[in-house]
Protein backbone atom coordinates (compact mmCIF):
# COMPACT_ATOMS: atom_id res chain seq x y z
CA UNK A 1 0.00 0.00 0.00
CA UNK A 2 1.28 3.62 -0.94
CA UNK A 3 2.36 5.72 1.93
CA UNK A 4 -0.13 8.11 1.01
CA UNK A 5 -2.96 5.92 1.09
CA UNK A 6 -1.28 4.63 4.25
CA UNK A 7 -1.93 8.45 5.63
CA UNK A 8 -5.09 8.53 4.44
CA UNK A 9 -6.48 5.61 6.41
CA UNK A 10 -5.10 7.02 9.89
CA UNK A 11 -6.57 10.65 9.06
CA UNK A 12 -9.92 12.63 8.56
CA UNK A 13 -12.43 10.00 10.16
CA UNK A 14 -15.97 10.91 10.22
CA UNK A 15 -18.38 8.31 12.92
CA UNK A 16 -21.22 7.34 11.54
CA UNK A 17 -22.37 5.92 14.97
CA UNK A 18 -25.14 7.45 16.94
CA UNK A 19 -23.06 7.50 19.82
CA UNK A 20 -19.78 9.23 18.61
CA UNK A 21 -16.51 7.38 18.01
CA UNK A 22 -17.46 4.55 20.17
CA UNK A 23 -18.80 2.31 17.87
CA UNK A 24 -22.82 3.51 18.78
CA UNK A 25 -23.87 0.93 16.49
CA UNK A 26 -23.95 -1.54 19.32
CA UNK A 27 -24.01 0.61 22.19
CA UNK A 28 -27.57 -1.08 22.67
CA UNK A 29 -26.07 -4.52 22.86
CA UNK A 30 -23.95 -6.21 25.64
CA UNK A 31 -20.39 -5.38 25.42
CA UNK A 32 -19.83 -9.11 24.44
CA UNK A 33 -21.68 -9.08 21.64
CA UNK A 34 -20.13 -8.76 18.09
CA UNK A 35 -21.64 -7.80 14.92
CA UNK A 36 -22.16 -9.11 11.79
CA UNK A 37 -18.92 -8.27 9.80
CA UNK A 38 -15.03 -9.02 9.95
CA UNK A 39 -12.96 -6.94 11.65
CA UNK A 40 -10.80 -4.31 9.32
CA UNK A 41 -10.01 -1.36 7.32
CA UNK A 42 -12.21 -1.27 3.61
CA UNK A 43 -10.34 0.90 1.08
CA UNK A 44 -12.04 1.65 -2.06
CA UNK A 45 -10.78 4.45 -4.57
CA UNK A 46 -11.68 5.44 -7.74
CA UNK A 47 -10.27 3.84 -10.92
CA UNK A 48 -7.94 6.89 -11.68
CA UNK A 49 -7.09 10.55 -10.91
CA UNK A 50 -10.12 13.19 -12.30
CA UNK A 51 -9.05 15.67 -14.81
CA UNK A 52 -8.42 17.89 -11.70
CA UNK A 53 -5.82 15.69 -10.67
CA UNK A 54 -7.93 14.09 -7.63
CA UNK A 55 -8.94 10.69 -6.92
CA UNK A 56 -11.81 10.08 -4.58
CA UNK A 57 -12.02 7.41 -1.89
CA UNK A 58 -13.70 6.05 0.91
CA UNK A 59 -12.67 4.09 3.83
CA UNK A 60 -15.02 1.37 6.14
CA UNK A 61 -13.19 0.06 9.83
CA UNK A 62 -15.35 -2.32 11.22
CA UNK A 63 -14.50 -2.92 14.91
CA UNK A 64 -16.08 -6.01 17.19
CA UNK A 65 -18.56 -6.75 14.02
CA UNK A 66 -19.78 -3.05 13.69
CA UNK A 67 -19.13 -0.07 11.09
CA UNK A 68 -17.53 1.86 14.05
CA UNK A 69 -15.59 4.61 11.26
CA UNK A 70 -16.08 6.16 7.49
CA UNK A 71 -14.32 8.38 6.30
CA UNK A 72 -14.56 10.21 2.45
CA UNK A 73 -11.57 12.11 0.74
CA UNK A 74 -9.86 12.68 -2.12
CA UNK A 75 -6.47 12.67 -2.70
CA UNK A 76 -3.79 14.42 -5.36
CA UNK A 77 -0.57 12.29 -6.86
CA UNK A 78 1.37 14.51 -3.93
CA UNK A 79 -0.61 12.98 -1.28
CA UNK A 80 -2.77 16.23 -0.53
CA UNK A 81 -6.72 16.37 0.86
CA UNK A 82 -8.58 17.85 -1.88
CA UNK A 83 -10.62 18.59 1.87
CA UNK A 84 -7.82 20.41 3.21
CA UNK A 85 -6.47 22.50 -0.74
CA UNK A 86 -8.12 26.29 -0.08
CA UNK A 87 -7.47 26.49 -4.03
CA UNK A 88 -9.52 23.94 -4.36
CA UNK A 89 -12.06 25.47 -2.38
CA UNK A 90 -12.19 29.21 -3.93
CA UNK A 91 -12.78 27.49 -7.32
CA UNK A 92 -15.11 25.28 -6.69
CA UNK A 93 -17.03 28.48 -4.97
CA UNK A 94 -16.37 30.66 -7.99
CA UNK A 95 -17.20 27.92 -10.42
CA UNK A 96 -20.48 27.25 -8.77
CA UNK A 97 -21.63 30.98 -8.36
CA UNK A 98 -20.57 31.61 -12.15
CA UNK A 99 -22.94 28.27 -12.74
CA UNK A 100 -25.83 29.67 -10.86
CA UNK A 101 -25.11 26.55 -8.46
CA UNK A 102 -25.48 26.56 -4.35
CA UNK A 103 -22.50 27.41 -2.61
CA UNK A 104 -20.47 24.10 -2.14
CA UNK A 105 -16.89 23.30 -0.71
CA UNK A 106 -15.50 19.39 -0.70
CA UNK A 107 -14.80 19.11 3.22
CA UNK A 108 -18.86 20.66 3.68
CA UNK A 109 -19.92 18.12 0.95
CA UNK A 110 -18.33 15.18 2.25
CA UNK A 111 -19.31 15.46 5.77
CA UNK A 112 -22.81 16.00 4.47
CA UNK A 113 -23.00 12.84 2.35
CA UNK A 114 -21.50 10.98 5.29
CA UNK A 115 -24.32 11.95 7.48
CA UNK A 116 -26.82 11.22 5.13
CA UNK A 117 -25.30 7.93 4.52
CA UNK A 118 -25.66 7.39 8.20
CA UNK A 119 -29.25 8.45 8.42
CA UNK A 120 -29.92 5.62 5.59
CA UNK A 121 -28.59 2.86 7.80
CA UNK A 122 -25.29 2.55 5.09
CA UNK A 123 -27.52 2.50 2.21
CA UNK A 124 -25.51 4.34 -0.46
CA UNK A 125 -28.58 4.02 -3.07
CA UNK A 126 -31.03 6.21 -0.62
CA UNK A 127 -28.35 9.28 -0.39
CA UNK A 128 -29.34 11.93 -2.00
CA UNK A 129 -27.03 14.23 -3.85
CA UNK A 130 -25.37 17.41 -2.48
CA UNK A 131 -26.42 20.62 -4.71
CA UNK A 132 -23.35 21.93 -6.59
CA UNK A 133 -21.46 18.43 -5.78
CA UNK A 134 -22.81 16.13 -8.16
CA UNK A 135 -19.79 14.95 -9.56
CA UNK A 136 -18.75 13.83 -5.80
CA UNK A 137 -21.96 12.69 -4.38
CA UNK A 138 -22.10 10.35 -7.87
CA UNK A 139 -18.46 8.81 -7.10
CA UNK A 140 -19.40 8.73 -3.47
CA UNK A 141 -22.65 6.23 -4.54
CA UNK A 142 -20.44 3.99 -6.20
CA UNK A 143 -17.62 4.02 -3.76
CA UNK A 144 -19.87 3.63 -1.12
CA UNK A 145 -21.43 0.38 -2.60
CA UNK A 146 -18.62 -1.05 -3.31
CA UNK A 147 -17.34 -0.71 0.24
CA UNK A 148 -20.46 -2.18 1.58
CA UNK A 149 -20.31 -5.33 -1.04
CA UNK A 150 -16.50 -5.51 0.65
CA UNK A 151 -17.24 -5.41 4.45
CA UNK A 152 -20.79 -7.91 3.78
CA UNK A 153 -18.22 -10.09 1.98
CA UNK A 154 -15.91 -9.90 4.97
CA UNK A 155 -12.72 -8.90 2.86
CA UNK A 156 -10.59 -6.06 4.25
CA UNK A 157 -8.09 -4.07 2.26
CA UNK A 158 -7.59 -1.59 -0.78
CA UNK A 159 -9.25 -1.94 -3.75
CA UNK A 160 -10.42 0.35 -6.92
CA UNK A 161 -13.07 0.93 -8.72
CA UNK A 162 -13.14 -0.76 -12.54
CA UNK A 163 -13.16 2.12 -15.36
CA UNK A 164 -15.97 1.38 -16.59
CA UNK A 165 -19.26 0.87 -15.39
CA UNK A 166 -21.41 -2.14 -16.00
CA UNK A 167 -24.16 -1.51 -18.62
CA UNK A 168 -25.03 -1.07 -22.19
CA UNK A 169 -23.86 2.02 -23.56
CA UNK A 170 -25.36 3.16 -27.34
CA UNK A 171 -24.30 5.84 -29.50
CA UNK A 172 -25.26 7.30 -32.48
CA UNK A 173 -23.61 9.54 -35.47
CA UNK A 174 -25.42 13.15 -35.43
CA UNK A 175 -26.79 13.23 -39.00
CA UNK A 176 -27.77 10.42 -41.58
CA UNK A 177 -25.50 9.36 -44.29
CA UNK A 178 -27.06 8.55 -47.60
CA UNK A 179 -30.04 7.40 -45.65
CA UNK A 180 -28.33 5.97 -42.39
CA UNK A 181 -27.32 6.70 -39.22
CA UNK A 182 -24.81 4.34 -37.74
CA UNK A 183 -24.42 3.06 -34.24
CA UNK A 184 -22.51 1.18 -31.88
CA UNK A 185 -23.76 -1.00 -28.43
CA UNK A 186 -21.15 -1.17 -26.09
CA UNK A 187 -22.03 -4.14 -23.16
CA UNK A 188 -20.09 -4.10 -20.31
CA UNK A 189 -19.63 -6.90 -17.89
CA UNK A 190 -17.98 -6.80 -14.49
CA UNK A 191 -15.91 -3.60 -15.58
CA UNK A 192 -14.64 -4.99 -18.88
CA UNK A 193 -15.86 -4.70 -22.55
CA UNK A 194 -17.82 -8.06 -23.12
CA UNK A 195 -19.66 -7.33 -26.42
CA UNK A 196 -19.60 -4.48 -29.44
CA UNK A 197 -22.00 -4.52 -31.73
CA UNK A 198 -22.04 -2.08 -34.88
CA UNK A 199 -24.66 -1.25 -37.17
CA UNK A 200 -26.76 1.39 -38.71
CA UNK A 201 -30.48 2.79 -39.44
CA UNK A 202 -32.76 4.06 -41.07
CA UNK A 203 -35.38 6.70 -40.43
CA UNK A 204 -38.05 3.94 -40.15
CA UNK A 205 -35.74 1.75 -37.85
CA UNK A 206 -34.94 -0.68 -40.13
CA UNK A 207 -31.04 -2.49 -39.74
CA UNK A 208 -28.60 -1.63 -42.60
CA UNK A 209 -26.86 -4.81 -41.94
CA UNK A 210 -30.34 -6.49 -42.99
CA UNK A 211 -30.54 -4.44 -46.34
CA UNK A 212 -30.24 -6.51 -49.39
CA UNK A 213 -29.82 -4.03 -51.76
CA UNK A 214 -27.21 -1.59 -49.49
CA UNK A 215 -25.13 -5.11 -49.59
CA UNK A 216 -24.99 -5.19 -53.45
CA UNK A 217 -24.45 -2.33 -54.11
CA UNK A 218 -21.65 -1.77 -51.90
CA UNK A 219 -20.31 -4.99 -53.18
CA UNK A 220 -20.80 -3.96 -56.57
CA UNK A 221 -19.18 0.03 -55.99
CA UNK A 222 -15.60 -1.86 -54.38
CA UNK A 223 -15.80 -4.10 -57.40
CA UNK A 224 -15.73 -0.94 -59.91
CA UNK A 225 -12.93 1.27 -57.83
CA UNK A 226 -10.58 -2.14 -56.73
CA UNK A 227 -11.43 -2.82 -53.28
CA UNK A 228 -11.88 -5.61 -51.36
CA UNK A 229 -15.37 -7.34 -51.07
CA UNK A 230 -17.34 -6.20 -47.22
CA UNK A 231 -20.71 -4.92 -46.65
CA UNK A 232 -22.42 -3.95 -43.16
CA UNK A 233 -23.00 -7.28 -41.81
CA UNK A 234 -19.01 -8.31 -42.76
CA UNK A 235 -17.73 -5.40 -41.86
CA UNK A 236 -19.16 -4.55 -38.53
CA UNK A 237 -18.70 -7.33 -37.20
CA UNK A 238 -14.89 -7.21 -37.89
CA UNK A 239 -14.39 -3.94 -36.63
CA UNK A 240 -15.79 -5.21 -33.14
CA UNK A 241 -13.60 -8.35 -33.64
CA UNK A 242 -10.77 -6.22 -34.46
CA UNK A 243 -11.28 -3.62 -31.22
CA UNK A 244 -11.74 -6.60 -29.03
CA UNK A 245 -8.59 -8.02 -30.02
CA UNK A 246 -6.80 -4.96 -29.34
CA UNK A 247 -8.69 -2.81 -27.03
CA UNK A 248 -7.72 0.47 -28.59
CA UNK A 249 -9.65 2.09 -31.45
CA UNK A 250 -6.12 3.75 -32.13
CA UNK A 251 -4.59 0.07 -32.50
CA UNK A 252 -6.91 -1.87 -34.23
CA UNK A 253 -7.14 -2.85 -37.24
CA UNK A 254 -9.15 -1.19 -40.12
CA UNK A 255 -11.51 -2.75 -42.35
CA UNK A 256 -10.52 -2.24 -46.00
CA UNK A 257 -13.12 -1.20 -48.26
CA UNK A 258 -15.03 0.23 -45.60
CA UNK A 259 -12.68 3.45 -44.15
CA UNK A 260 -15.89 6.31 -43.59
CA UNK A 261 -17.29 2.94 -41.69
CA UNK A 262 -14.09 2.23 -39.81
CA UNK A 263 -13.92 6.09 -39.02
CA UNK A 264 -17.46 6.09 -37.78
CA UNK A 265 -17.01 3.13 -35.58
CA UNK A 266 -13.63 4.60 -34.02
CA UNK A 267 -15.45 7.43 -32.78
CA UNK A 268 -18.51 5.63 -31.61
CA UNK A 269 -16.45 3.54 -29.43
CA UNK A 270 -14.51 6.49 -28.20
CA UNK A 271 -17.91 8.51 -26.88
CA UNK A 272 -19.73 4.95 -25.50
CA UNK A 273 -16.27 4.14 -23.34
CA UNK A 274 -16.43 7.70 -22.17
CA UNK A 275 -20.40 7.30 -21.07
CA UNK A 276 -19.13 4.05 -19.21
CA UNK A 277 -16.81 5.49 -17.88
CA UNK A 278 -19.75 8.32 -16.22
CA UNK A 279 -22.87 5.34 -15.79
CA UNK A 280 -24.24 6.84 -18.42
CA UNK A 281 -26.68 4.59 -20.23
CA UNK A 282 -28.99 6.28 -21.92
CA UNK A 283 -29.01 6.64 -25.87
CA UNK A 284 -26.33 8.99 -26.81
CA UNK A 285 -25.53 11.21 -29.84
CA UNK A 286 -21.73 11.43 -30.82
CA UNK A 287 -21.04 15.23 -31.48
CA UNK A 288 -20.28 16.13 -34.94
CA UNK A 289 -16.46 17.56 -33.82
CA UNK A 290 -14.31 16.07 -31.65
CA UNK A 291 -12.89 18.69 -29.07
CA UNK A 292 -9.05 19.93 -29.55
CA UNK A 293 -6.71 22.13 -32.18
CA UNK A 294 -6.61 21.00 -35.71
CA UNK A 295 -4.03 21.93 -38.34
CA UNK A 296 -3.94 21.70 -42.14
CA UNK A 297 -1.38 23.90 -44.07
CA UNK A 298 0.16 23.63 -47.66
CA UNK A 299 2.25 20.94 -49.49
CA UNK A 300 4.65 23.25 -50.51
CA UNK A 301 5.05 26.53 -49.79
CA UNK A 302 4.91 29.49 -52.35
CA UNK A 303 7.10 32.40 -52.24
CA UNK A 304 8.81 31.14 -48.94
CA UNK A 305 5.56 31.13 -47.49
CA UNK A 306 3.41 27.93 -46.17
CA UNK A 307 -0.23 29.00 -45.54
CA UNK A 308 -2.08 27.09 -42.82
CA UNK A 309 -5.21 27.16 -40.80
CA UNK A 310 -5.58 26.07 -36.97
CA UNK A 311 -9.21 25.60 -35.84
CA UNK A 312 -9.86 25.07 -32.09
CA UNK A 313 -12.58 22.86 -31.46
CA UNK A 314 -14.47 23.13 -28.19
CA UNK A 315 -18.06 21.52 -27.21
CA UNK A 316 -18.76 20.87 -30.67
CA UNK A 317 -18.21 24.28 -31.88
CA UNK A 318 -15.63 26.14 -33.84
CA UNK A 319 -13.70 28.21 -30.80
CA UNK A 320 -11.17 29.81 -32.83
CA UNK A 321 -9.77 30.37 -36.07
CA UNK A 322 -6.70 31.09 -37.31
CA UNK A 323 -5.62 31.54 -40.76
CA UNK A 324 -1.67 32.95 -41.57
CA UNK A 325 1.57 31.59 -43.47
CA UNK A 326 5.00 30.87 -42.34
CA UNK A 327 8.10 30.95 -43.13
CA UNK A 328 11.15 28.25 -42.08
CA UNK A 329 11.91 30.70 -38.76
CA UNK A 330 8.73 30.56 -38.45
CA UNK A 331 7.68 33.74 -38.43
CA UNK A 332 4.03 34.52 -39.67
CA UNK A 333 3.32 36.53 -42.57
CA UNK A 334 0.21 39.03 -41.06
CA UNK A 335 3.23 39.98 -38.76
CA UNK A 336 5.87 40.59 -41.79
CA UNK A 337 5.29 44.20 -43.05
CA UNK A 338 5.17 43.70 -46.96
CA UNK A 339 8.83 44.17 -49.58
CA UNK A 340 8.30 47.37 -51.25
CA UNK A 341 8.68 45.26 -54.27
CA UNK A 342 5.95 43.14 -53.50
CA UNK A 343 2.40 43.61 -54.88
CA UNK A 344 -1.30 42.55 -53.59
CA UNK A 345 -3.23 42.95 -51.06
CA UNK A 346 -2.14 43.11 -47.16
CA UNK A 347 -1.74 39.48 -45.13
CA UNK A 348 -2.75 41.56 -42.20
CA UNK A 349 -6.00 42.89 -43.66
CA UNK A 350 -7.14 39.65 -45.78
CA UNK A 351 -6.08 37.13 -43.41
CA UNK A 352 -9.12 38.23 -41.09
CA UNK A 353 -11.51 39.30 -43.90
CA UNK A 354 -11.55 35.72 -44.87
CA UNK A 355 -11.86 34.52 -41.55
CA UNK A 356 -14.59 36.71 -41.28
CA UNK A 357 -16.17 35.81 -44.24
CA UNK A 358 -15.89 32.01 -43.14
CA UNK A 359 -18.22 32.87 -40.37
CA UNK A 360 -20.49 34.96 -41.92
CA UNK A 361 -21.38 32.08 -44.04
CA UNK A 362 -22.37 29.85 -40.82
CA UNK A 363 -18.98 27.91 -41.25
CA UNK A 364 -19.19 26.51 -45.00
CA UNK A 365 -16.17 26.65 -46.88
CA UNK A 366 -18.51 26.33 -50.11
CA UNK A 367 -21.04 28.92 -49.13
CA UNK A 368 -18.14 31.70 -48.64
CA UNK A 369 -17.58 34.75 -51.68
CA UNK A 370 -14.05 35.32 -52.84
CA UNK A 371 -12.18 38.16 -51.21
CA UNK A 372 -11.41 41.04 -53.51
CA UNK A 373 -7.92 40.96 -54.49
CA UNK A 374 -7.45 37.66 -52.37
CA UNK A 375 -8.26 34.75 -54.60
CA UNK A 376 -5.74 32.96 -54.19
CA UNK A 377 -5.81 33.75 -50.32
CA UNK A 378 -9.85 32.78 -50.23
CA UNK A 379 -9.31 29.50 -51.97
CA UNK A 380 -6.49 27.97 -50.09
CA UNK A 381 -8.59 28.68 -46.85
CA UNK A 382 -11.27 26.90 -48.40
CA UNK A 383 -9.20 23.94 -48.85
CA UNK A 384 -7.44 24.04 -45.56
CA UNK A 385 -10.46 24.83 -43.60
CA UNK A 386 -11.90 21.73 -45.55
CA UNK A 387 -9.21 18.83 -44.30
CA UNK A 388 -8.99 20.70 -40.98
CA UNK A 389 -12.92 20.29 -39.96
CA UNK A 390 -12.59 16.74 -42.04
CA UNK A 391 -9.99 15.93 -38.82
CA UNK A 392 -12.13 17.31 -36.89
CA UNK A 393 -14.97 14.78 -37.52
CA UNK A 394 -12.68 11.75 -35.85
CA UNK A 395 -10.42 13.13 -33.86
CA UNK A 396 -7.25 13.52 -35.76
CA UNK A 397 -4.33 15.12 -34.38
CA UNK A 398 -2.50 14.57 -37.66
CA UNK A 399 -1.52 18.03 -39.91
CA UNK A 400 -3.43 17.65 -43.05
CA UNK A 401 -1.64 18.29 -45.94
CA UNK A 402 -3.05 20.24 -49.25
CA UNK A 403 -2.20 20.67 -52.59
CA UNK A 404 -2.75 24.60 -53.47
Amino acid sequence: MSKKWMCAIGAFWVCLSIAGCAGGTQSNLAETERGPYTDGTYTVRMPEYDQDGWQEYGIVTVADGFIAEVAYDALNENGGKKSQDPSYRDNMAVGNAVNGLPAAYPEQAYEALLTAFRTVQYDPERVETVAGATVSSQNFKRIMAALMVQVKKGAPGETALPIFQDGIYEVQMPDYDNGWKDFVRVTITGGEVEKVEYDGRDEDGALKSDDEKYRKDMIAGNAAKGLPETYPADYGQKLADAYLASGSVEEMDGVAGATISTNHFKKLVRHALINARLGRDELATAPLFEDGQYRAQLREPADGWTEFVVLTIQDNAVLQIVFDAEDEQGNYRSKSPLEESEEGPDPSVIYPAIIEEFIQKQYLPEEMETIAGASRSTSHFKRLVTAALENALYGSDETALVDA
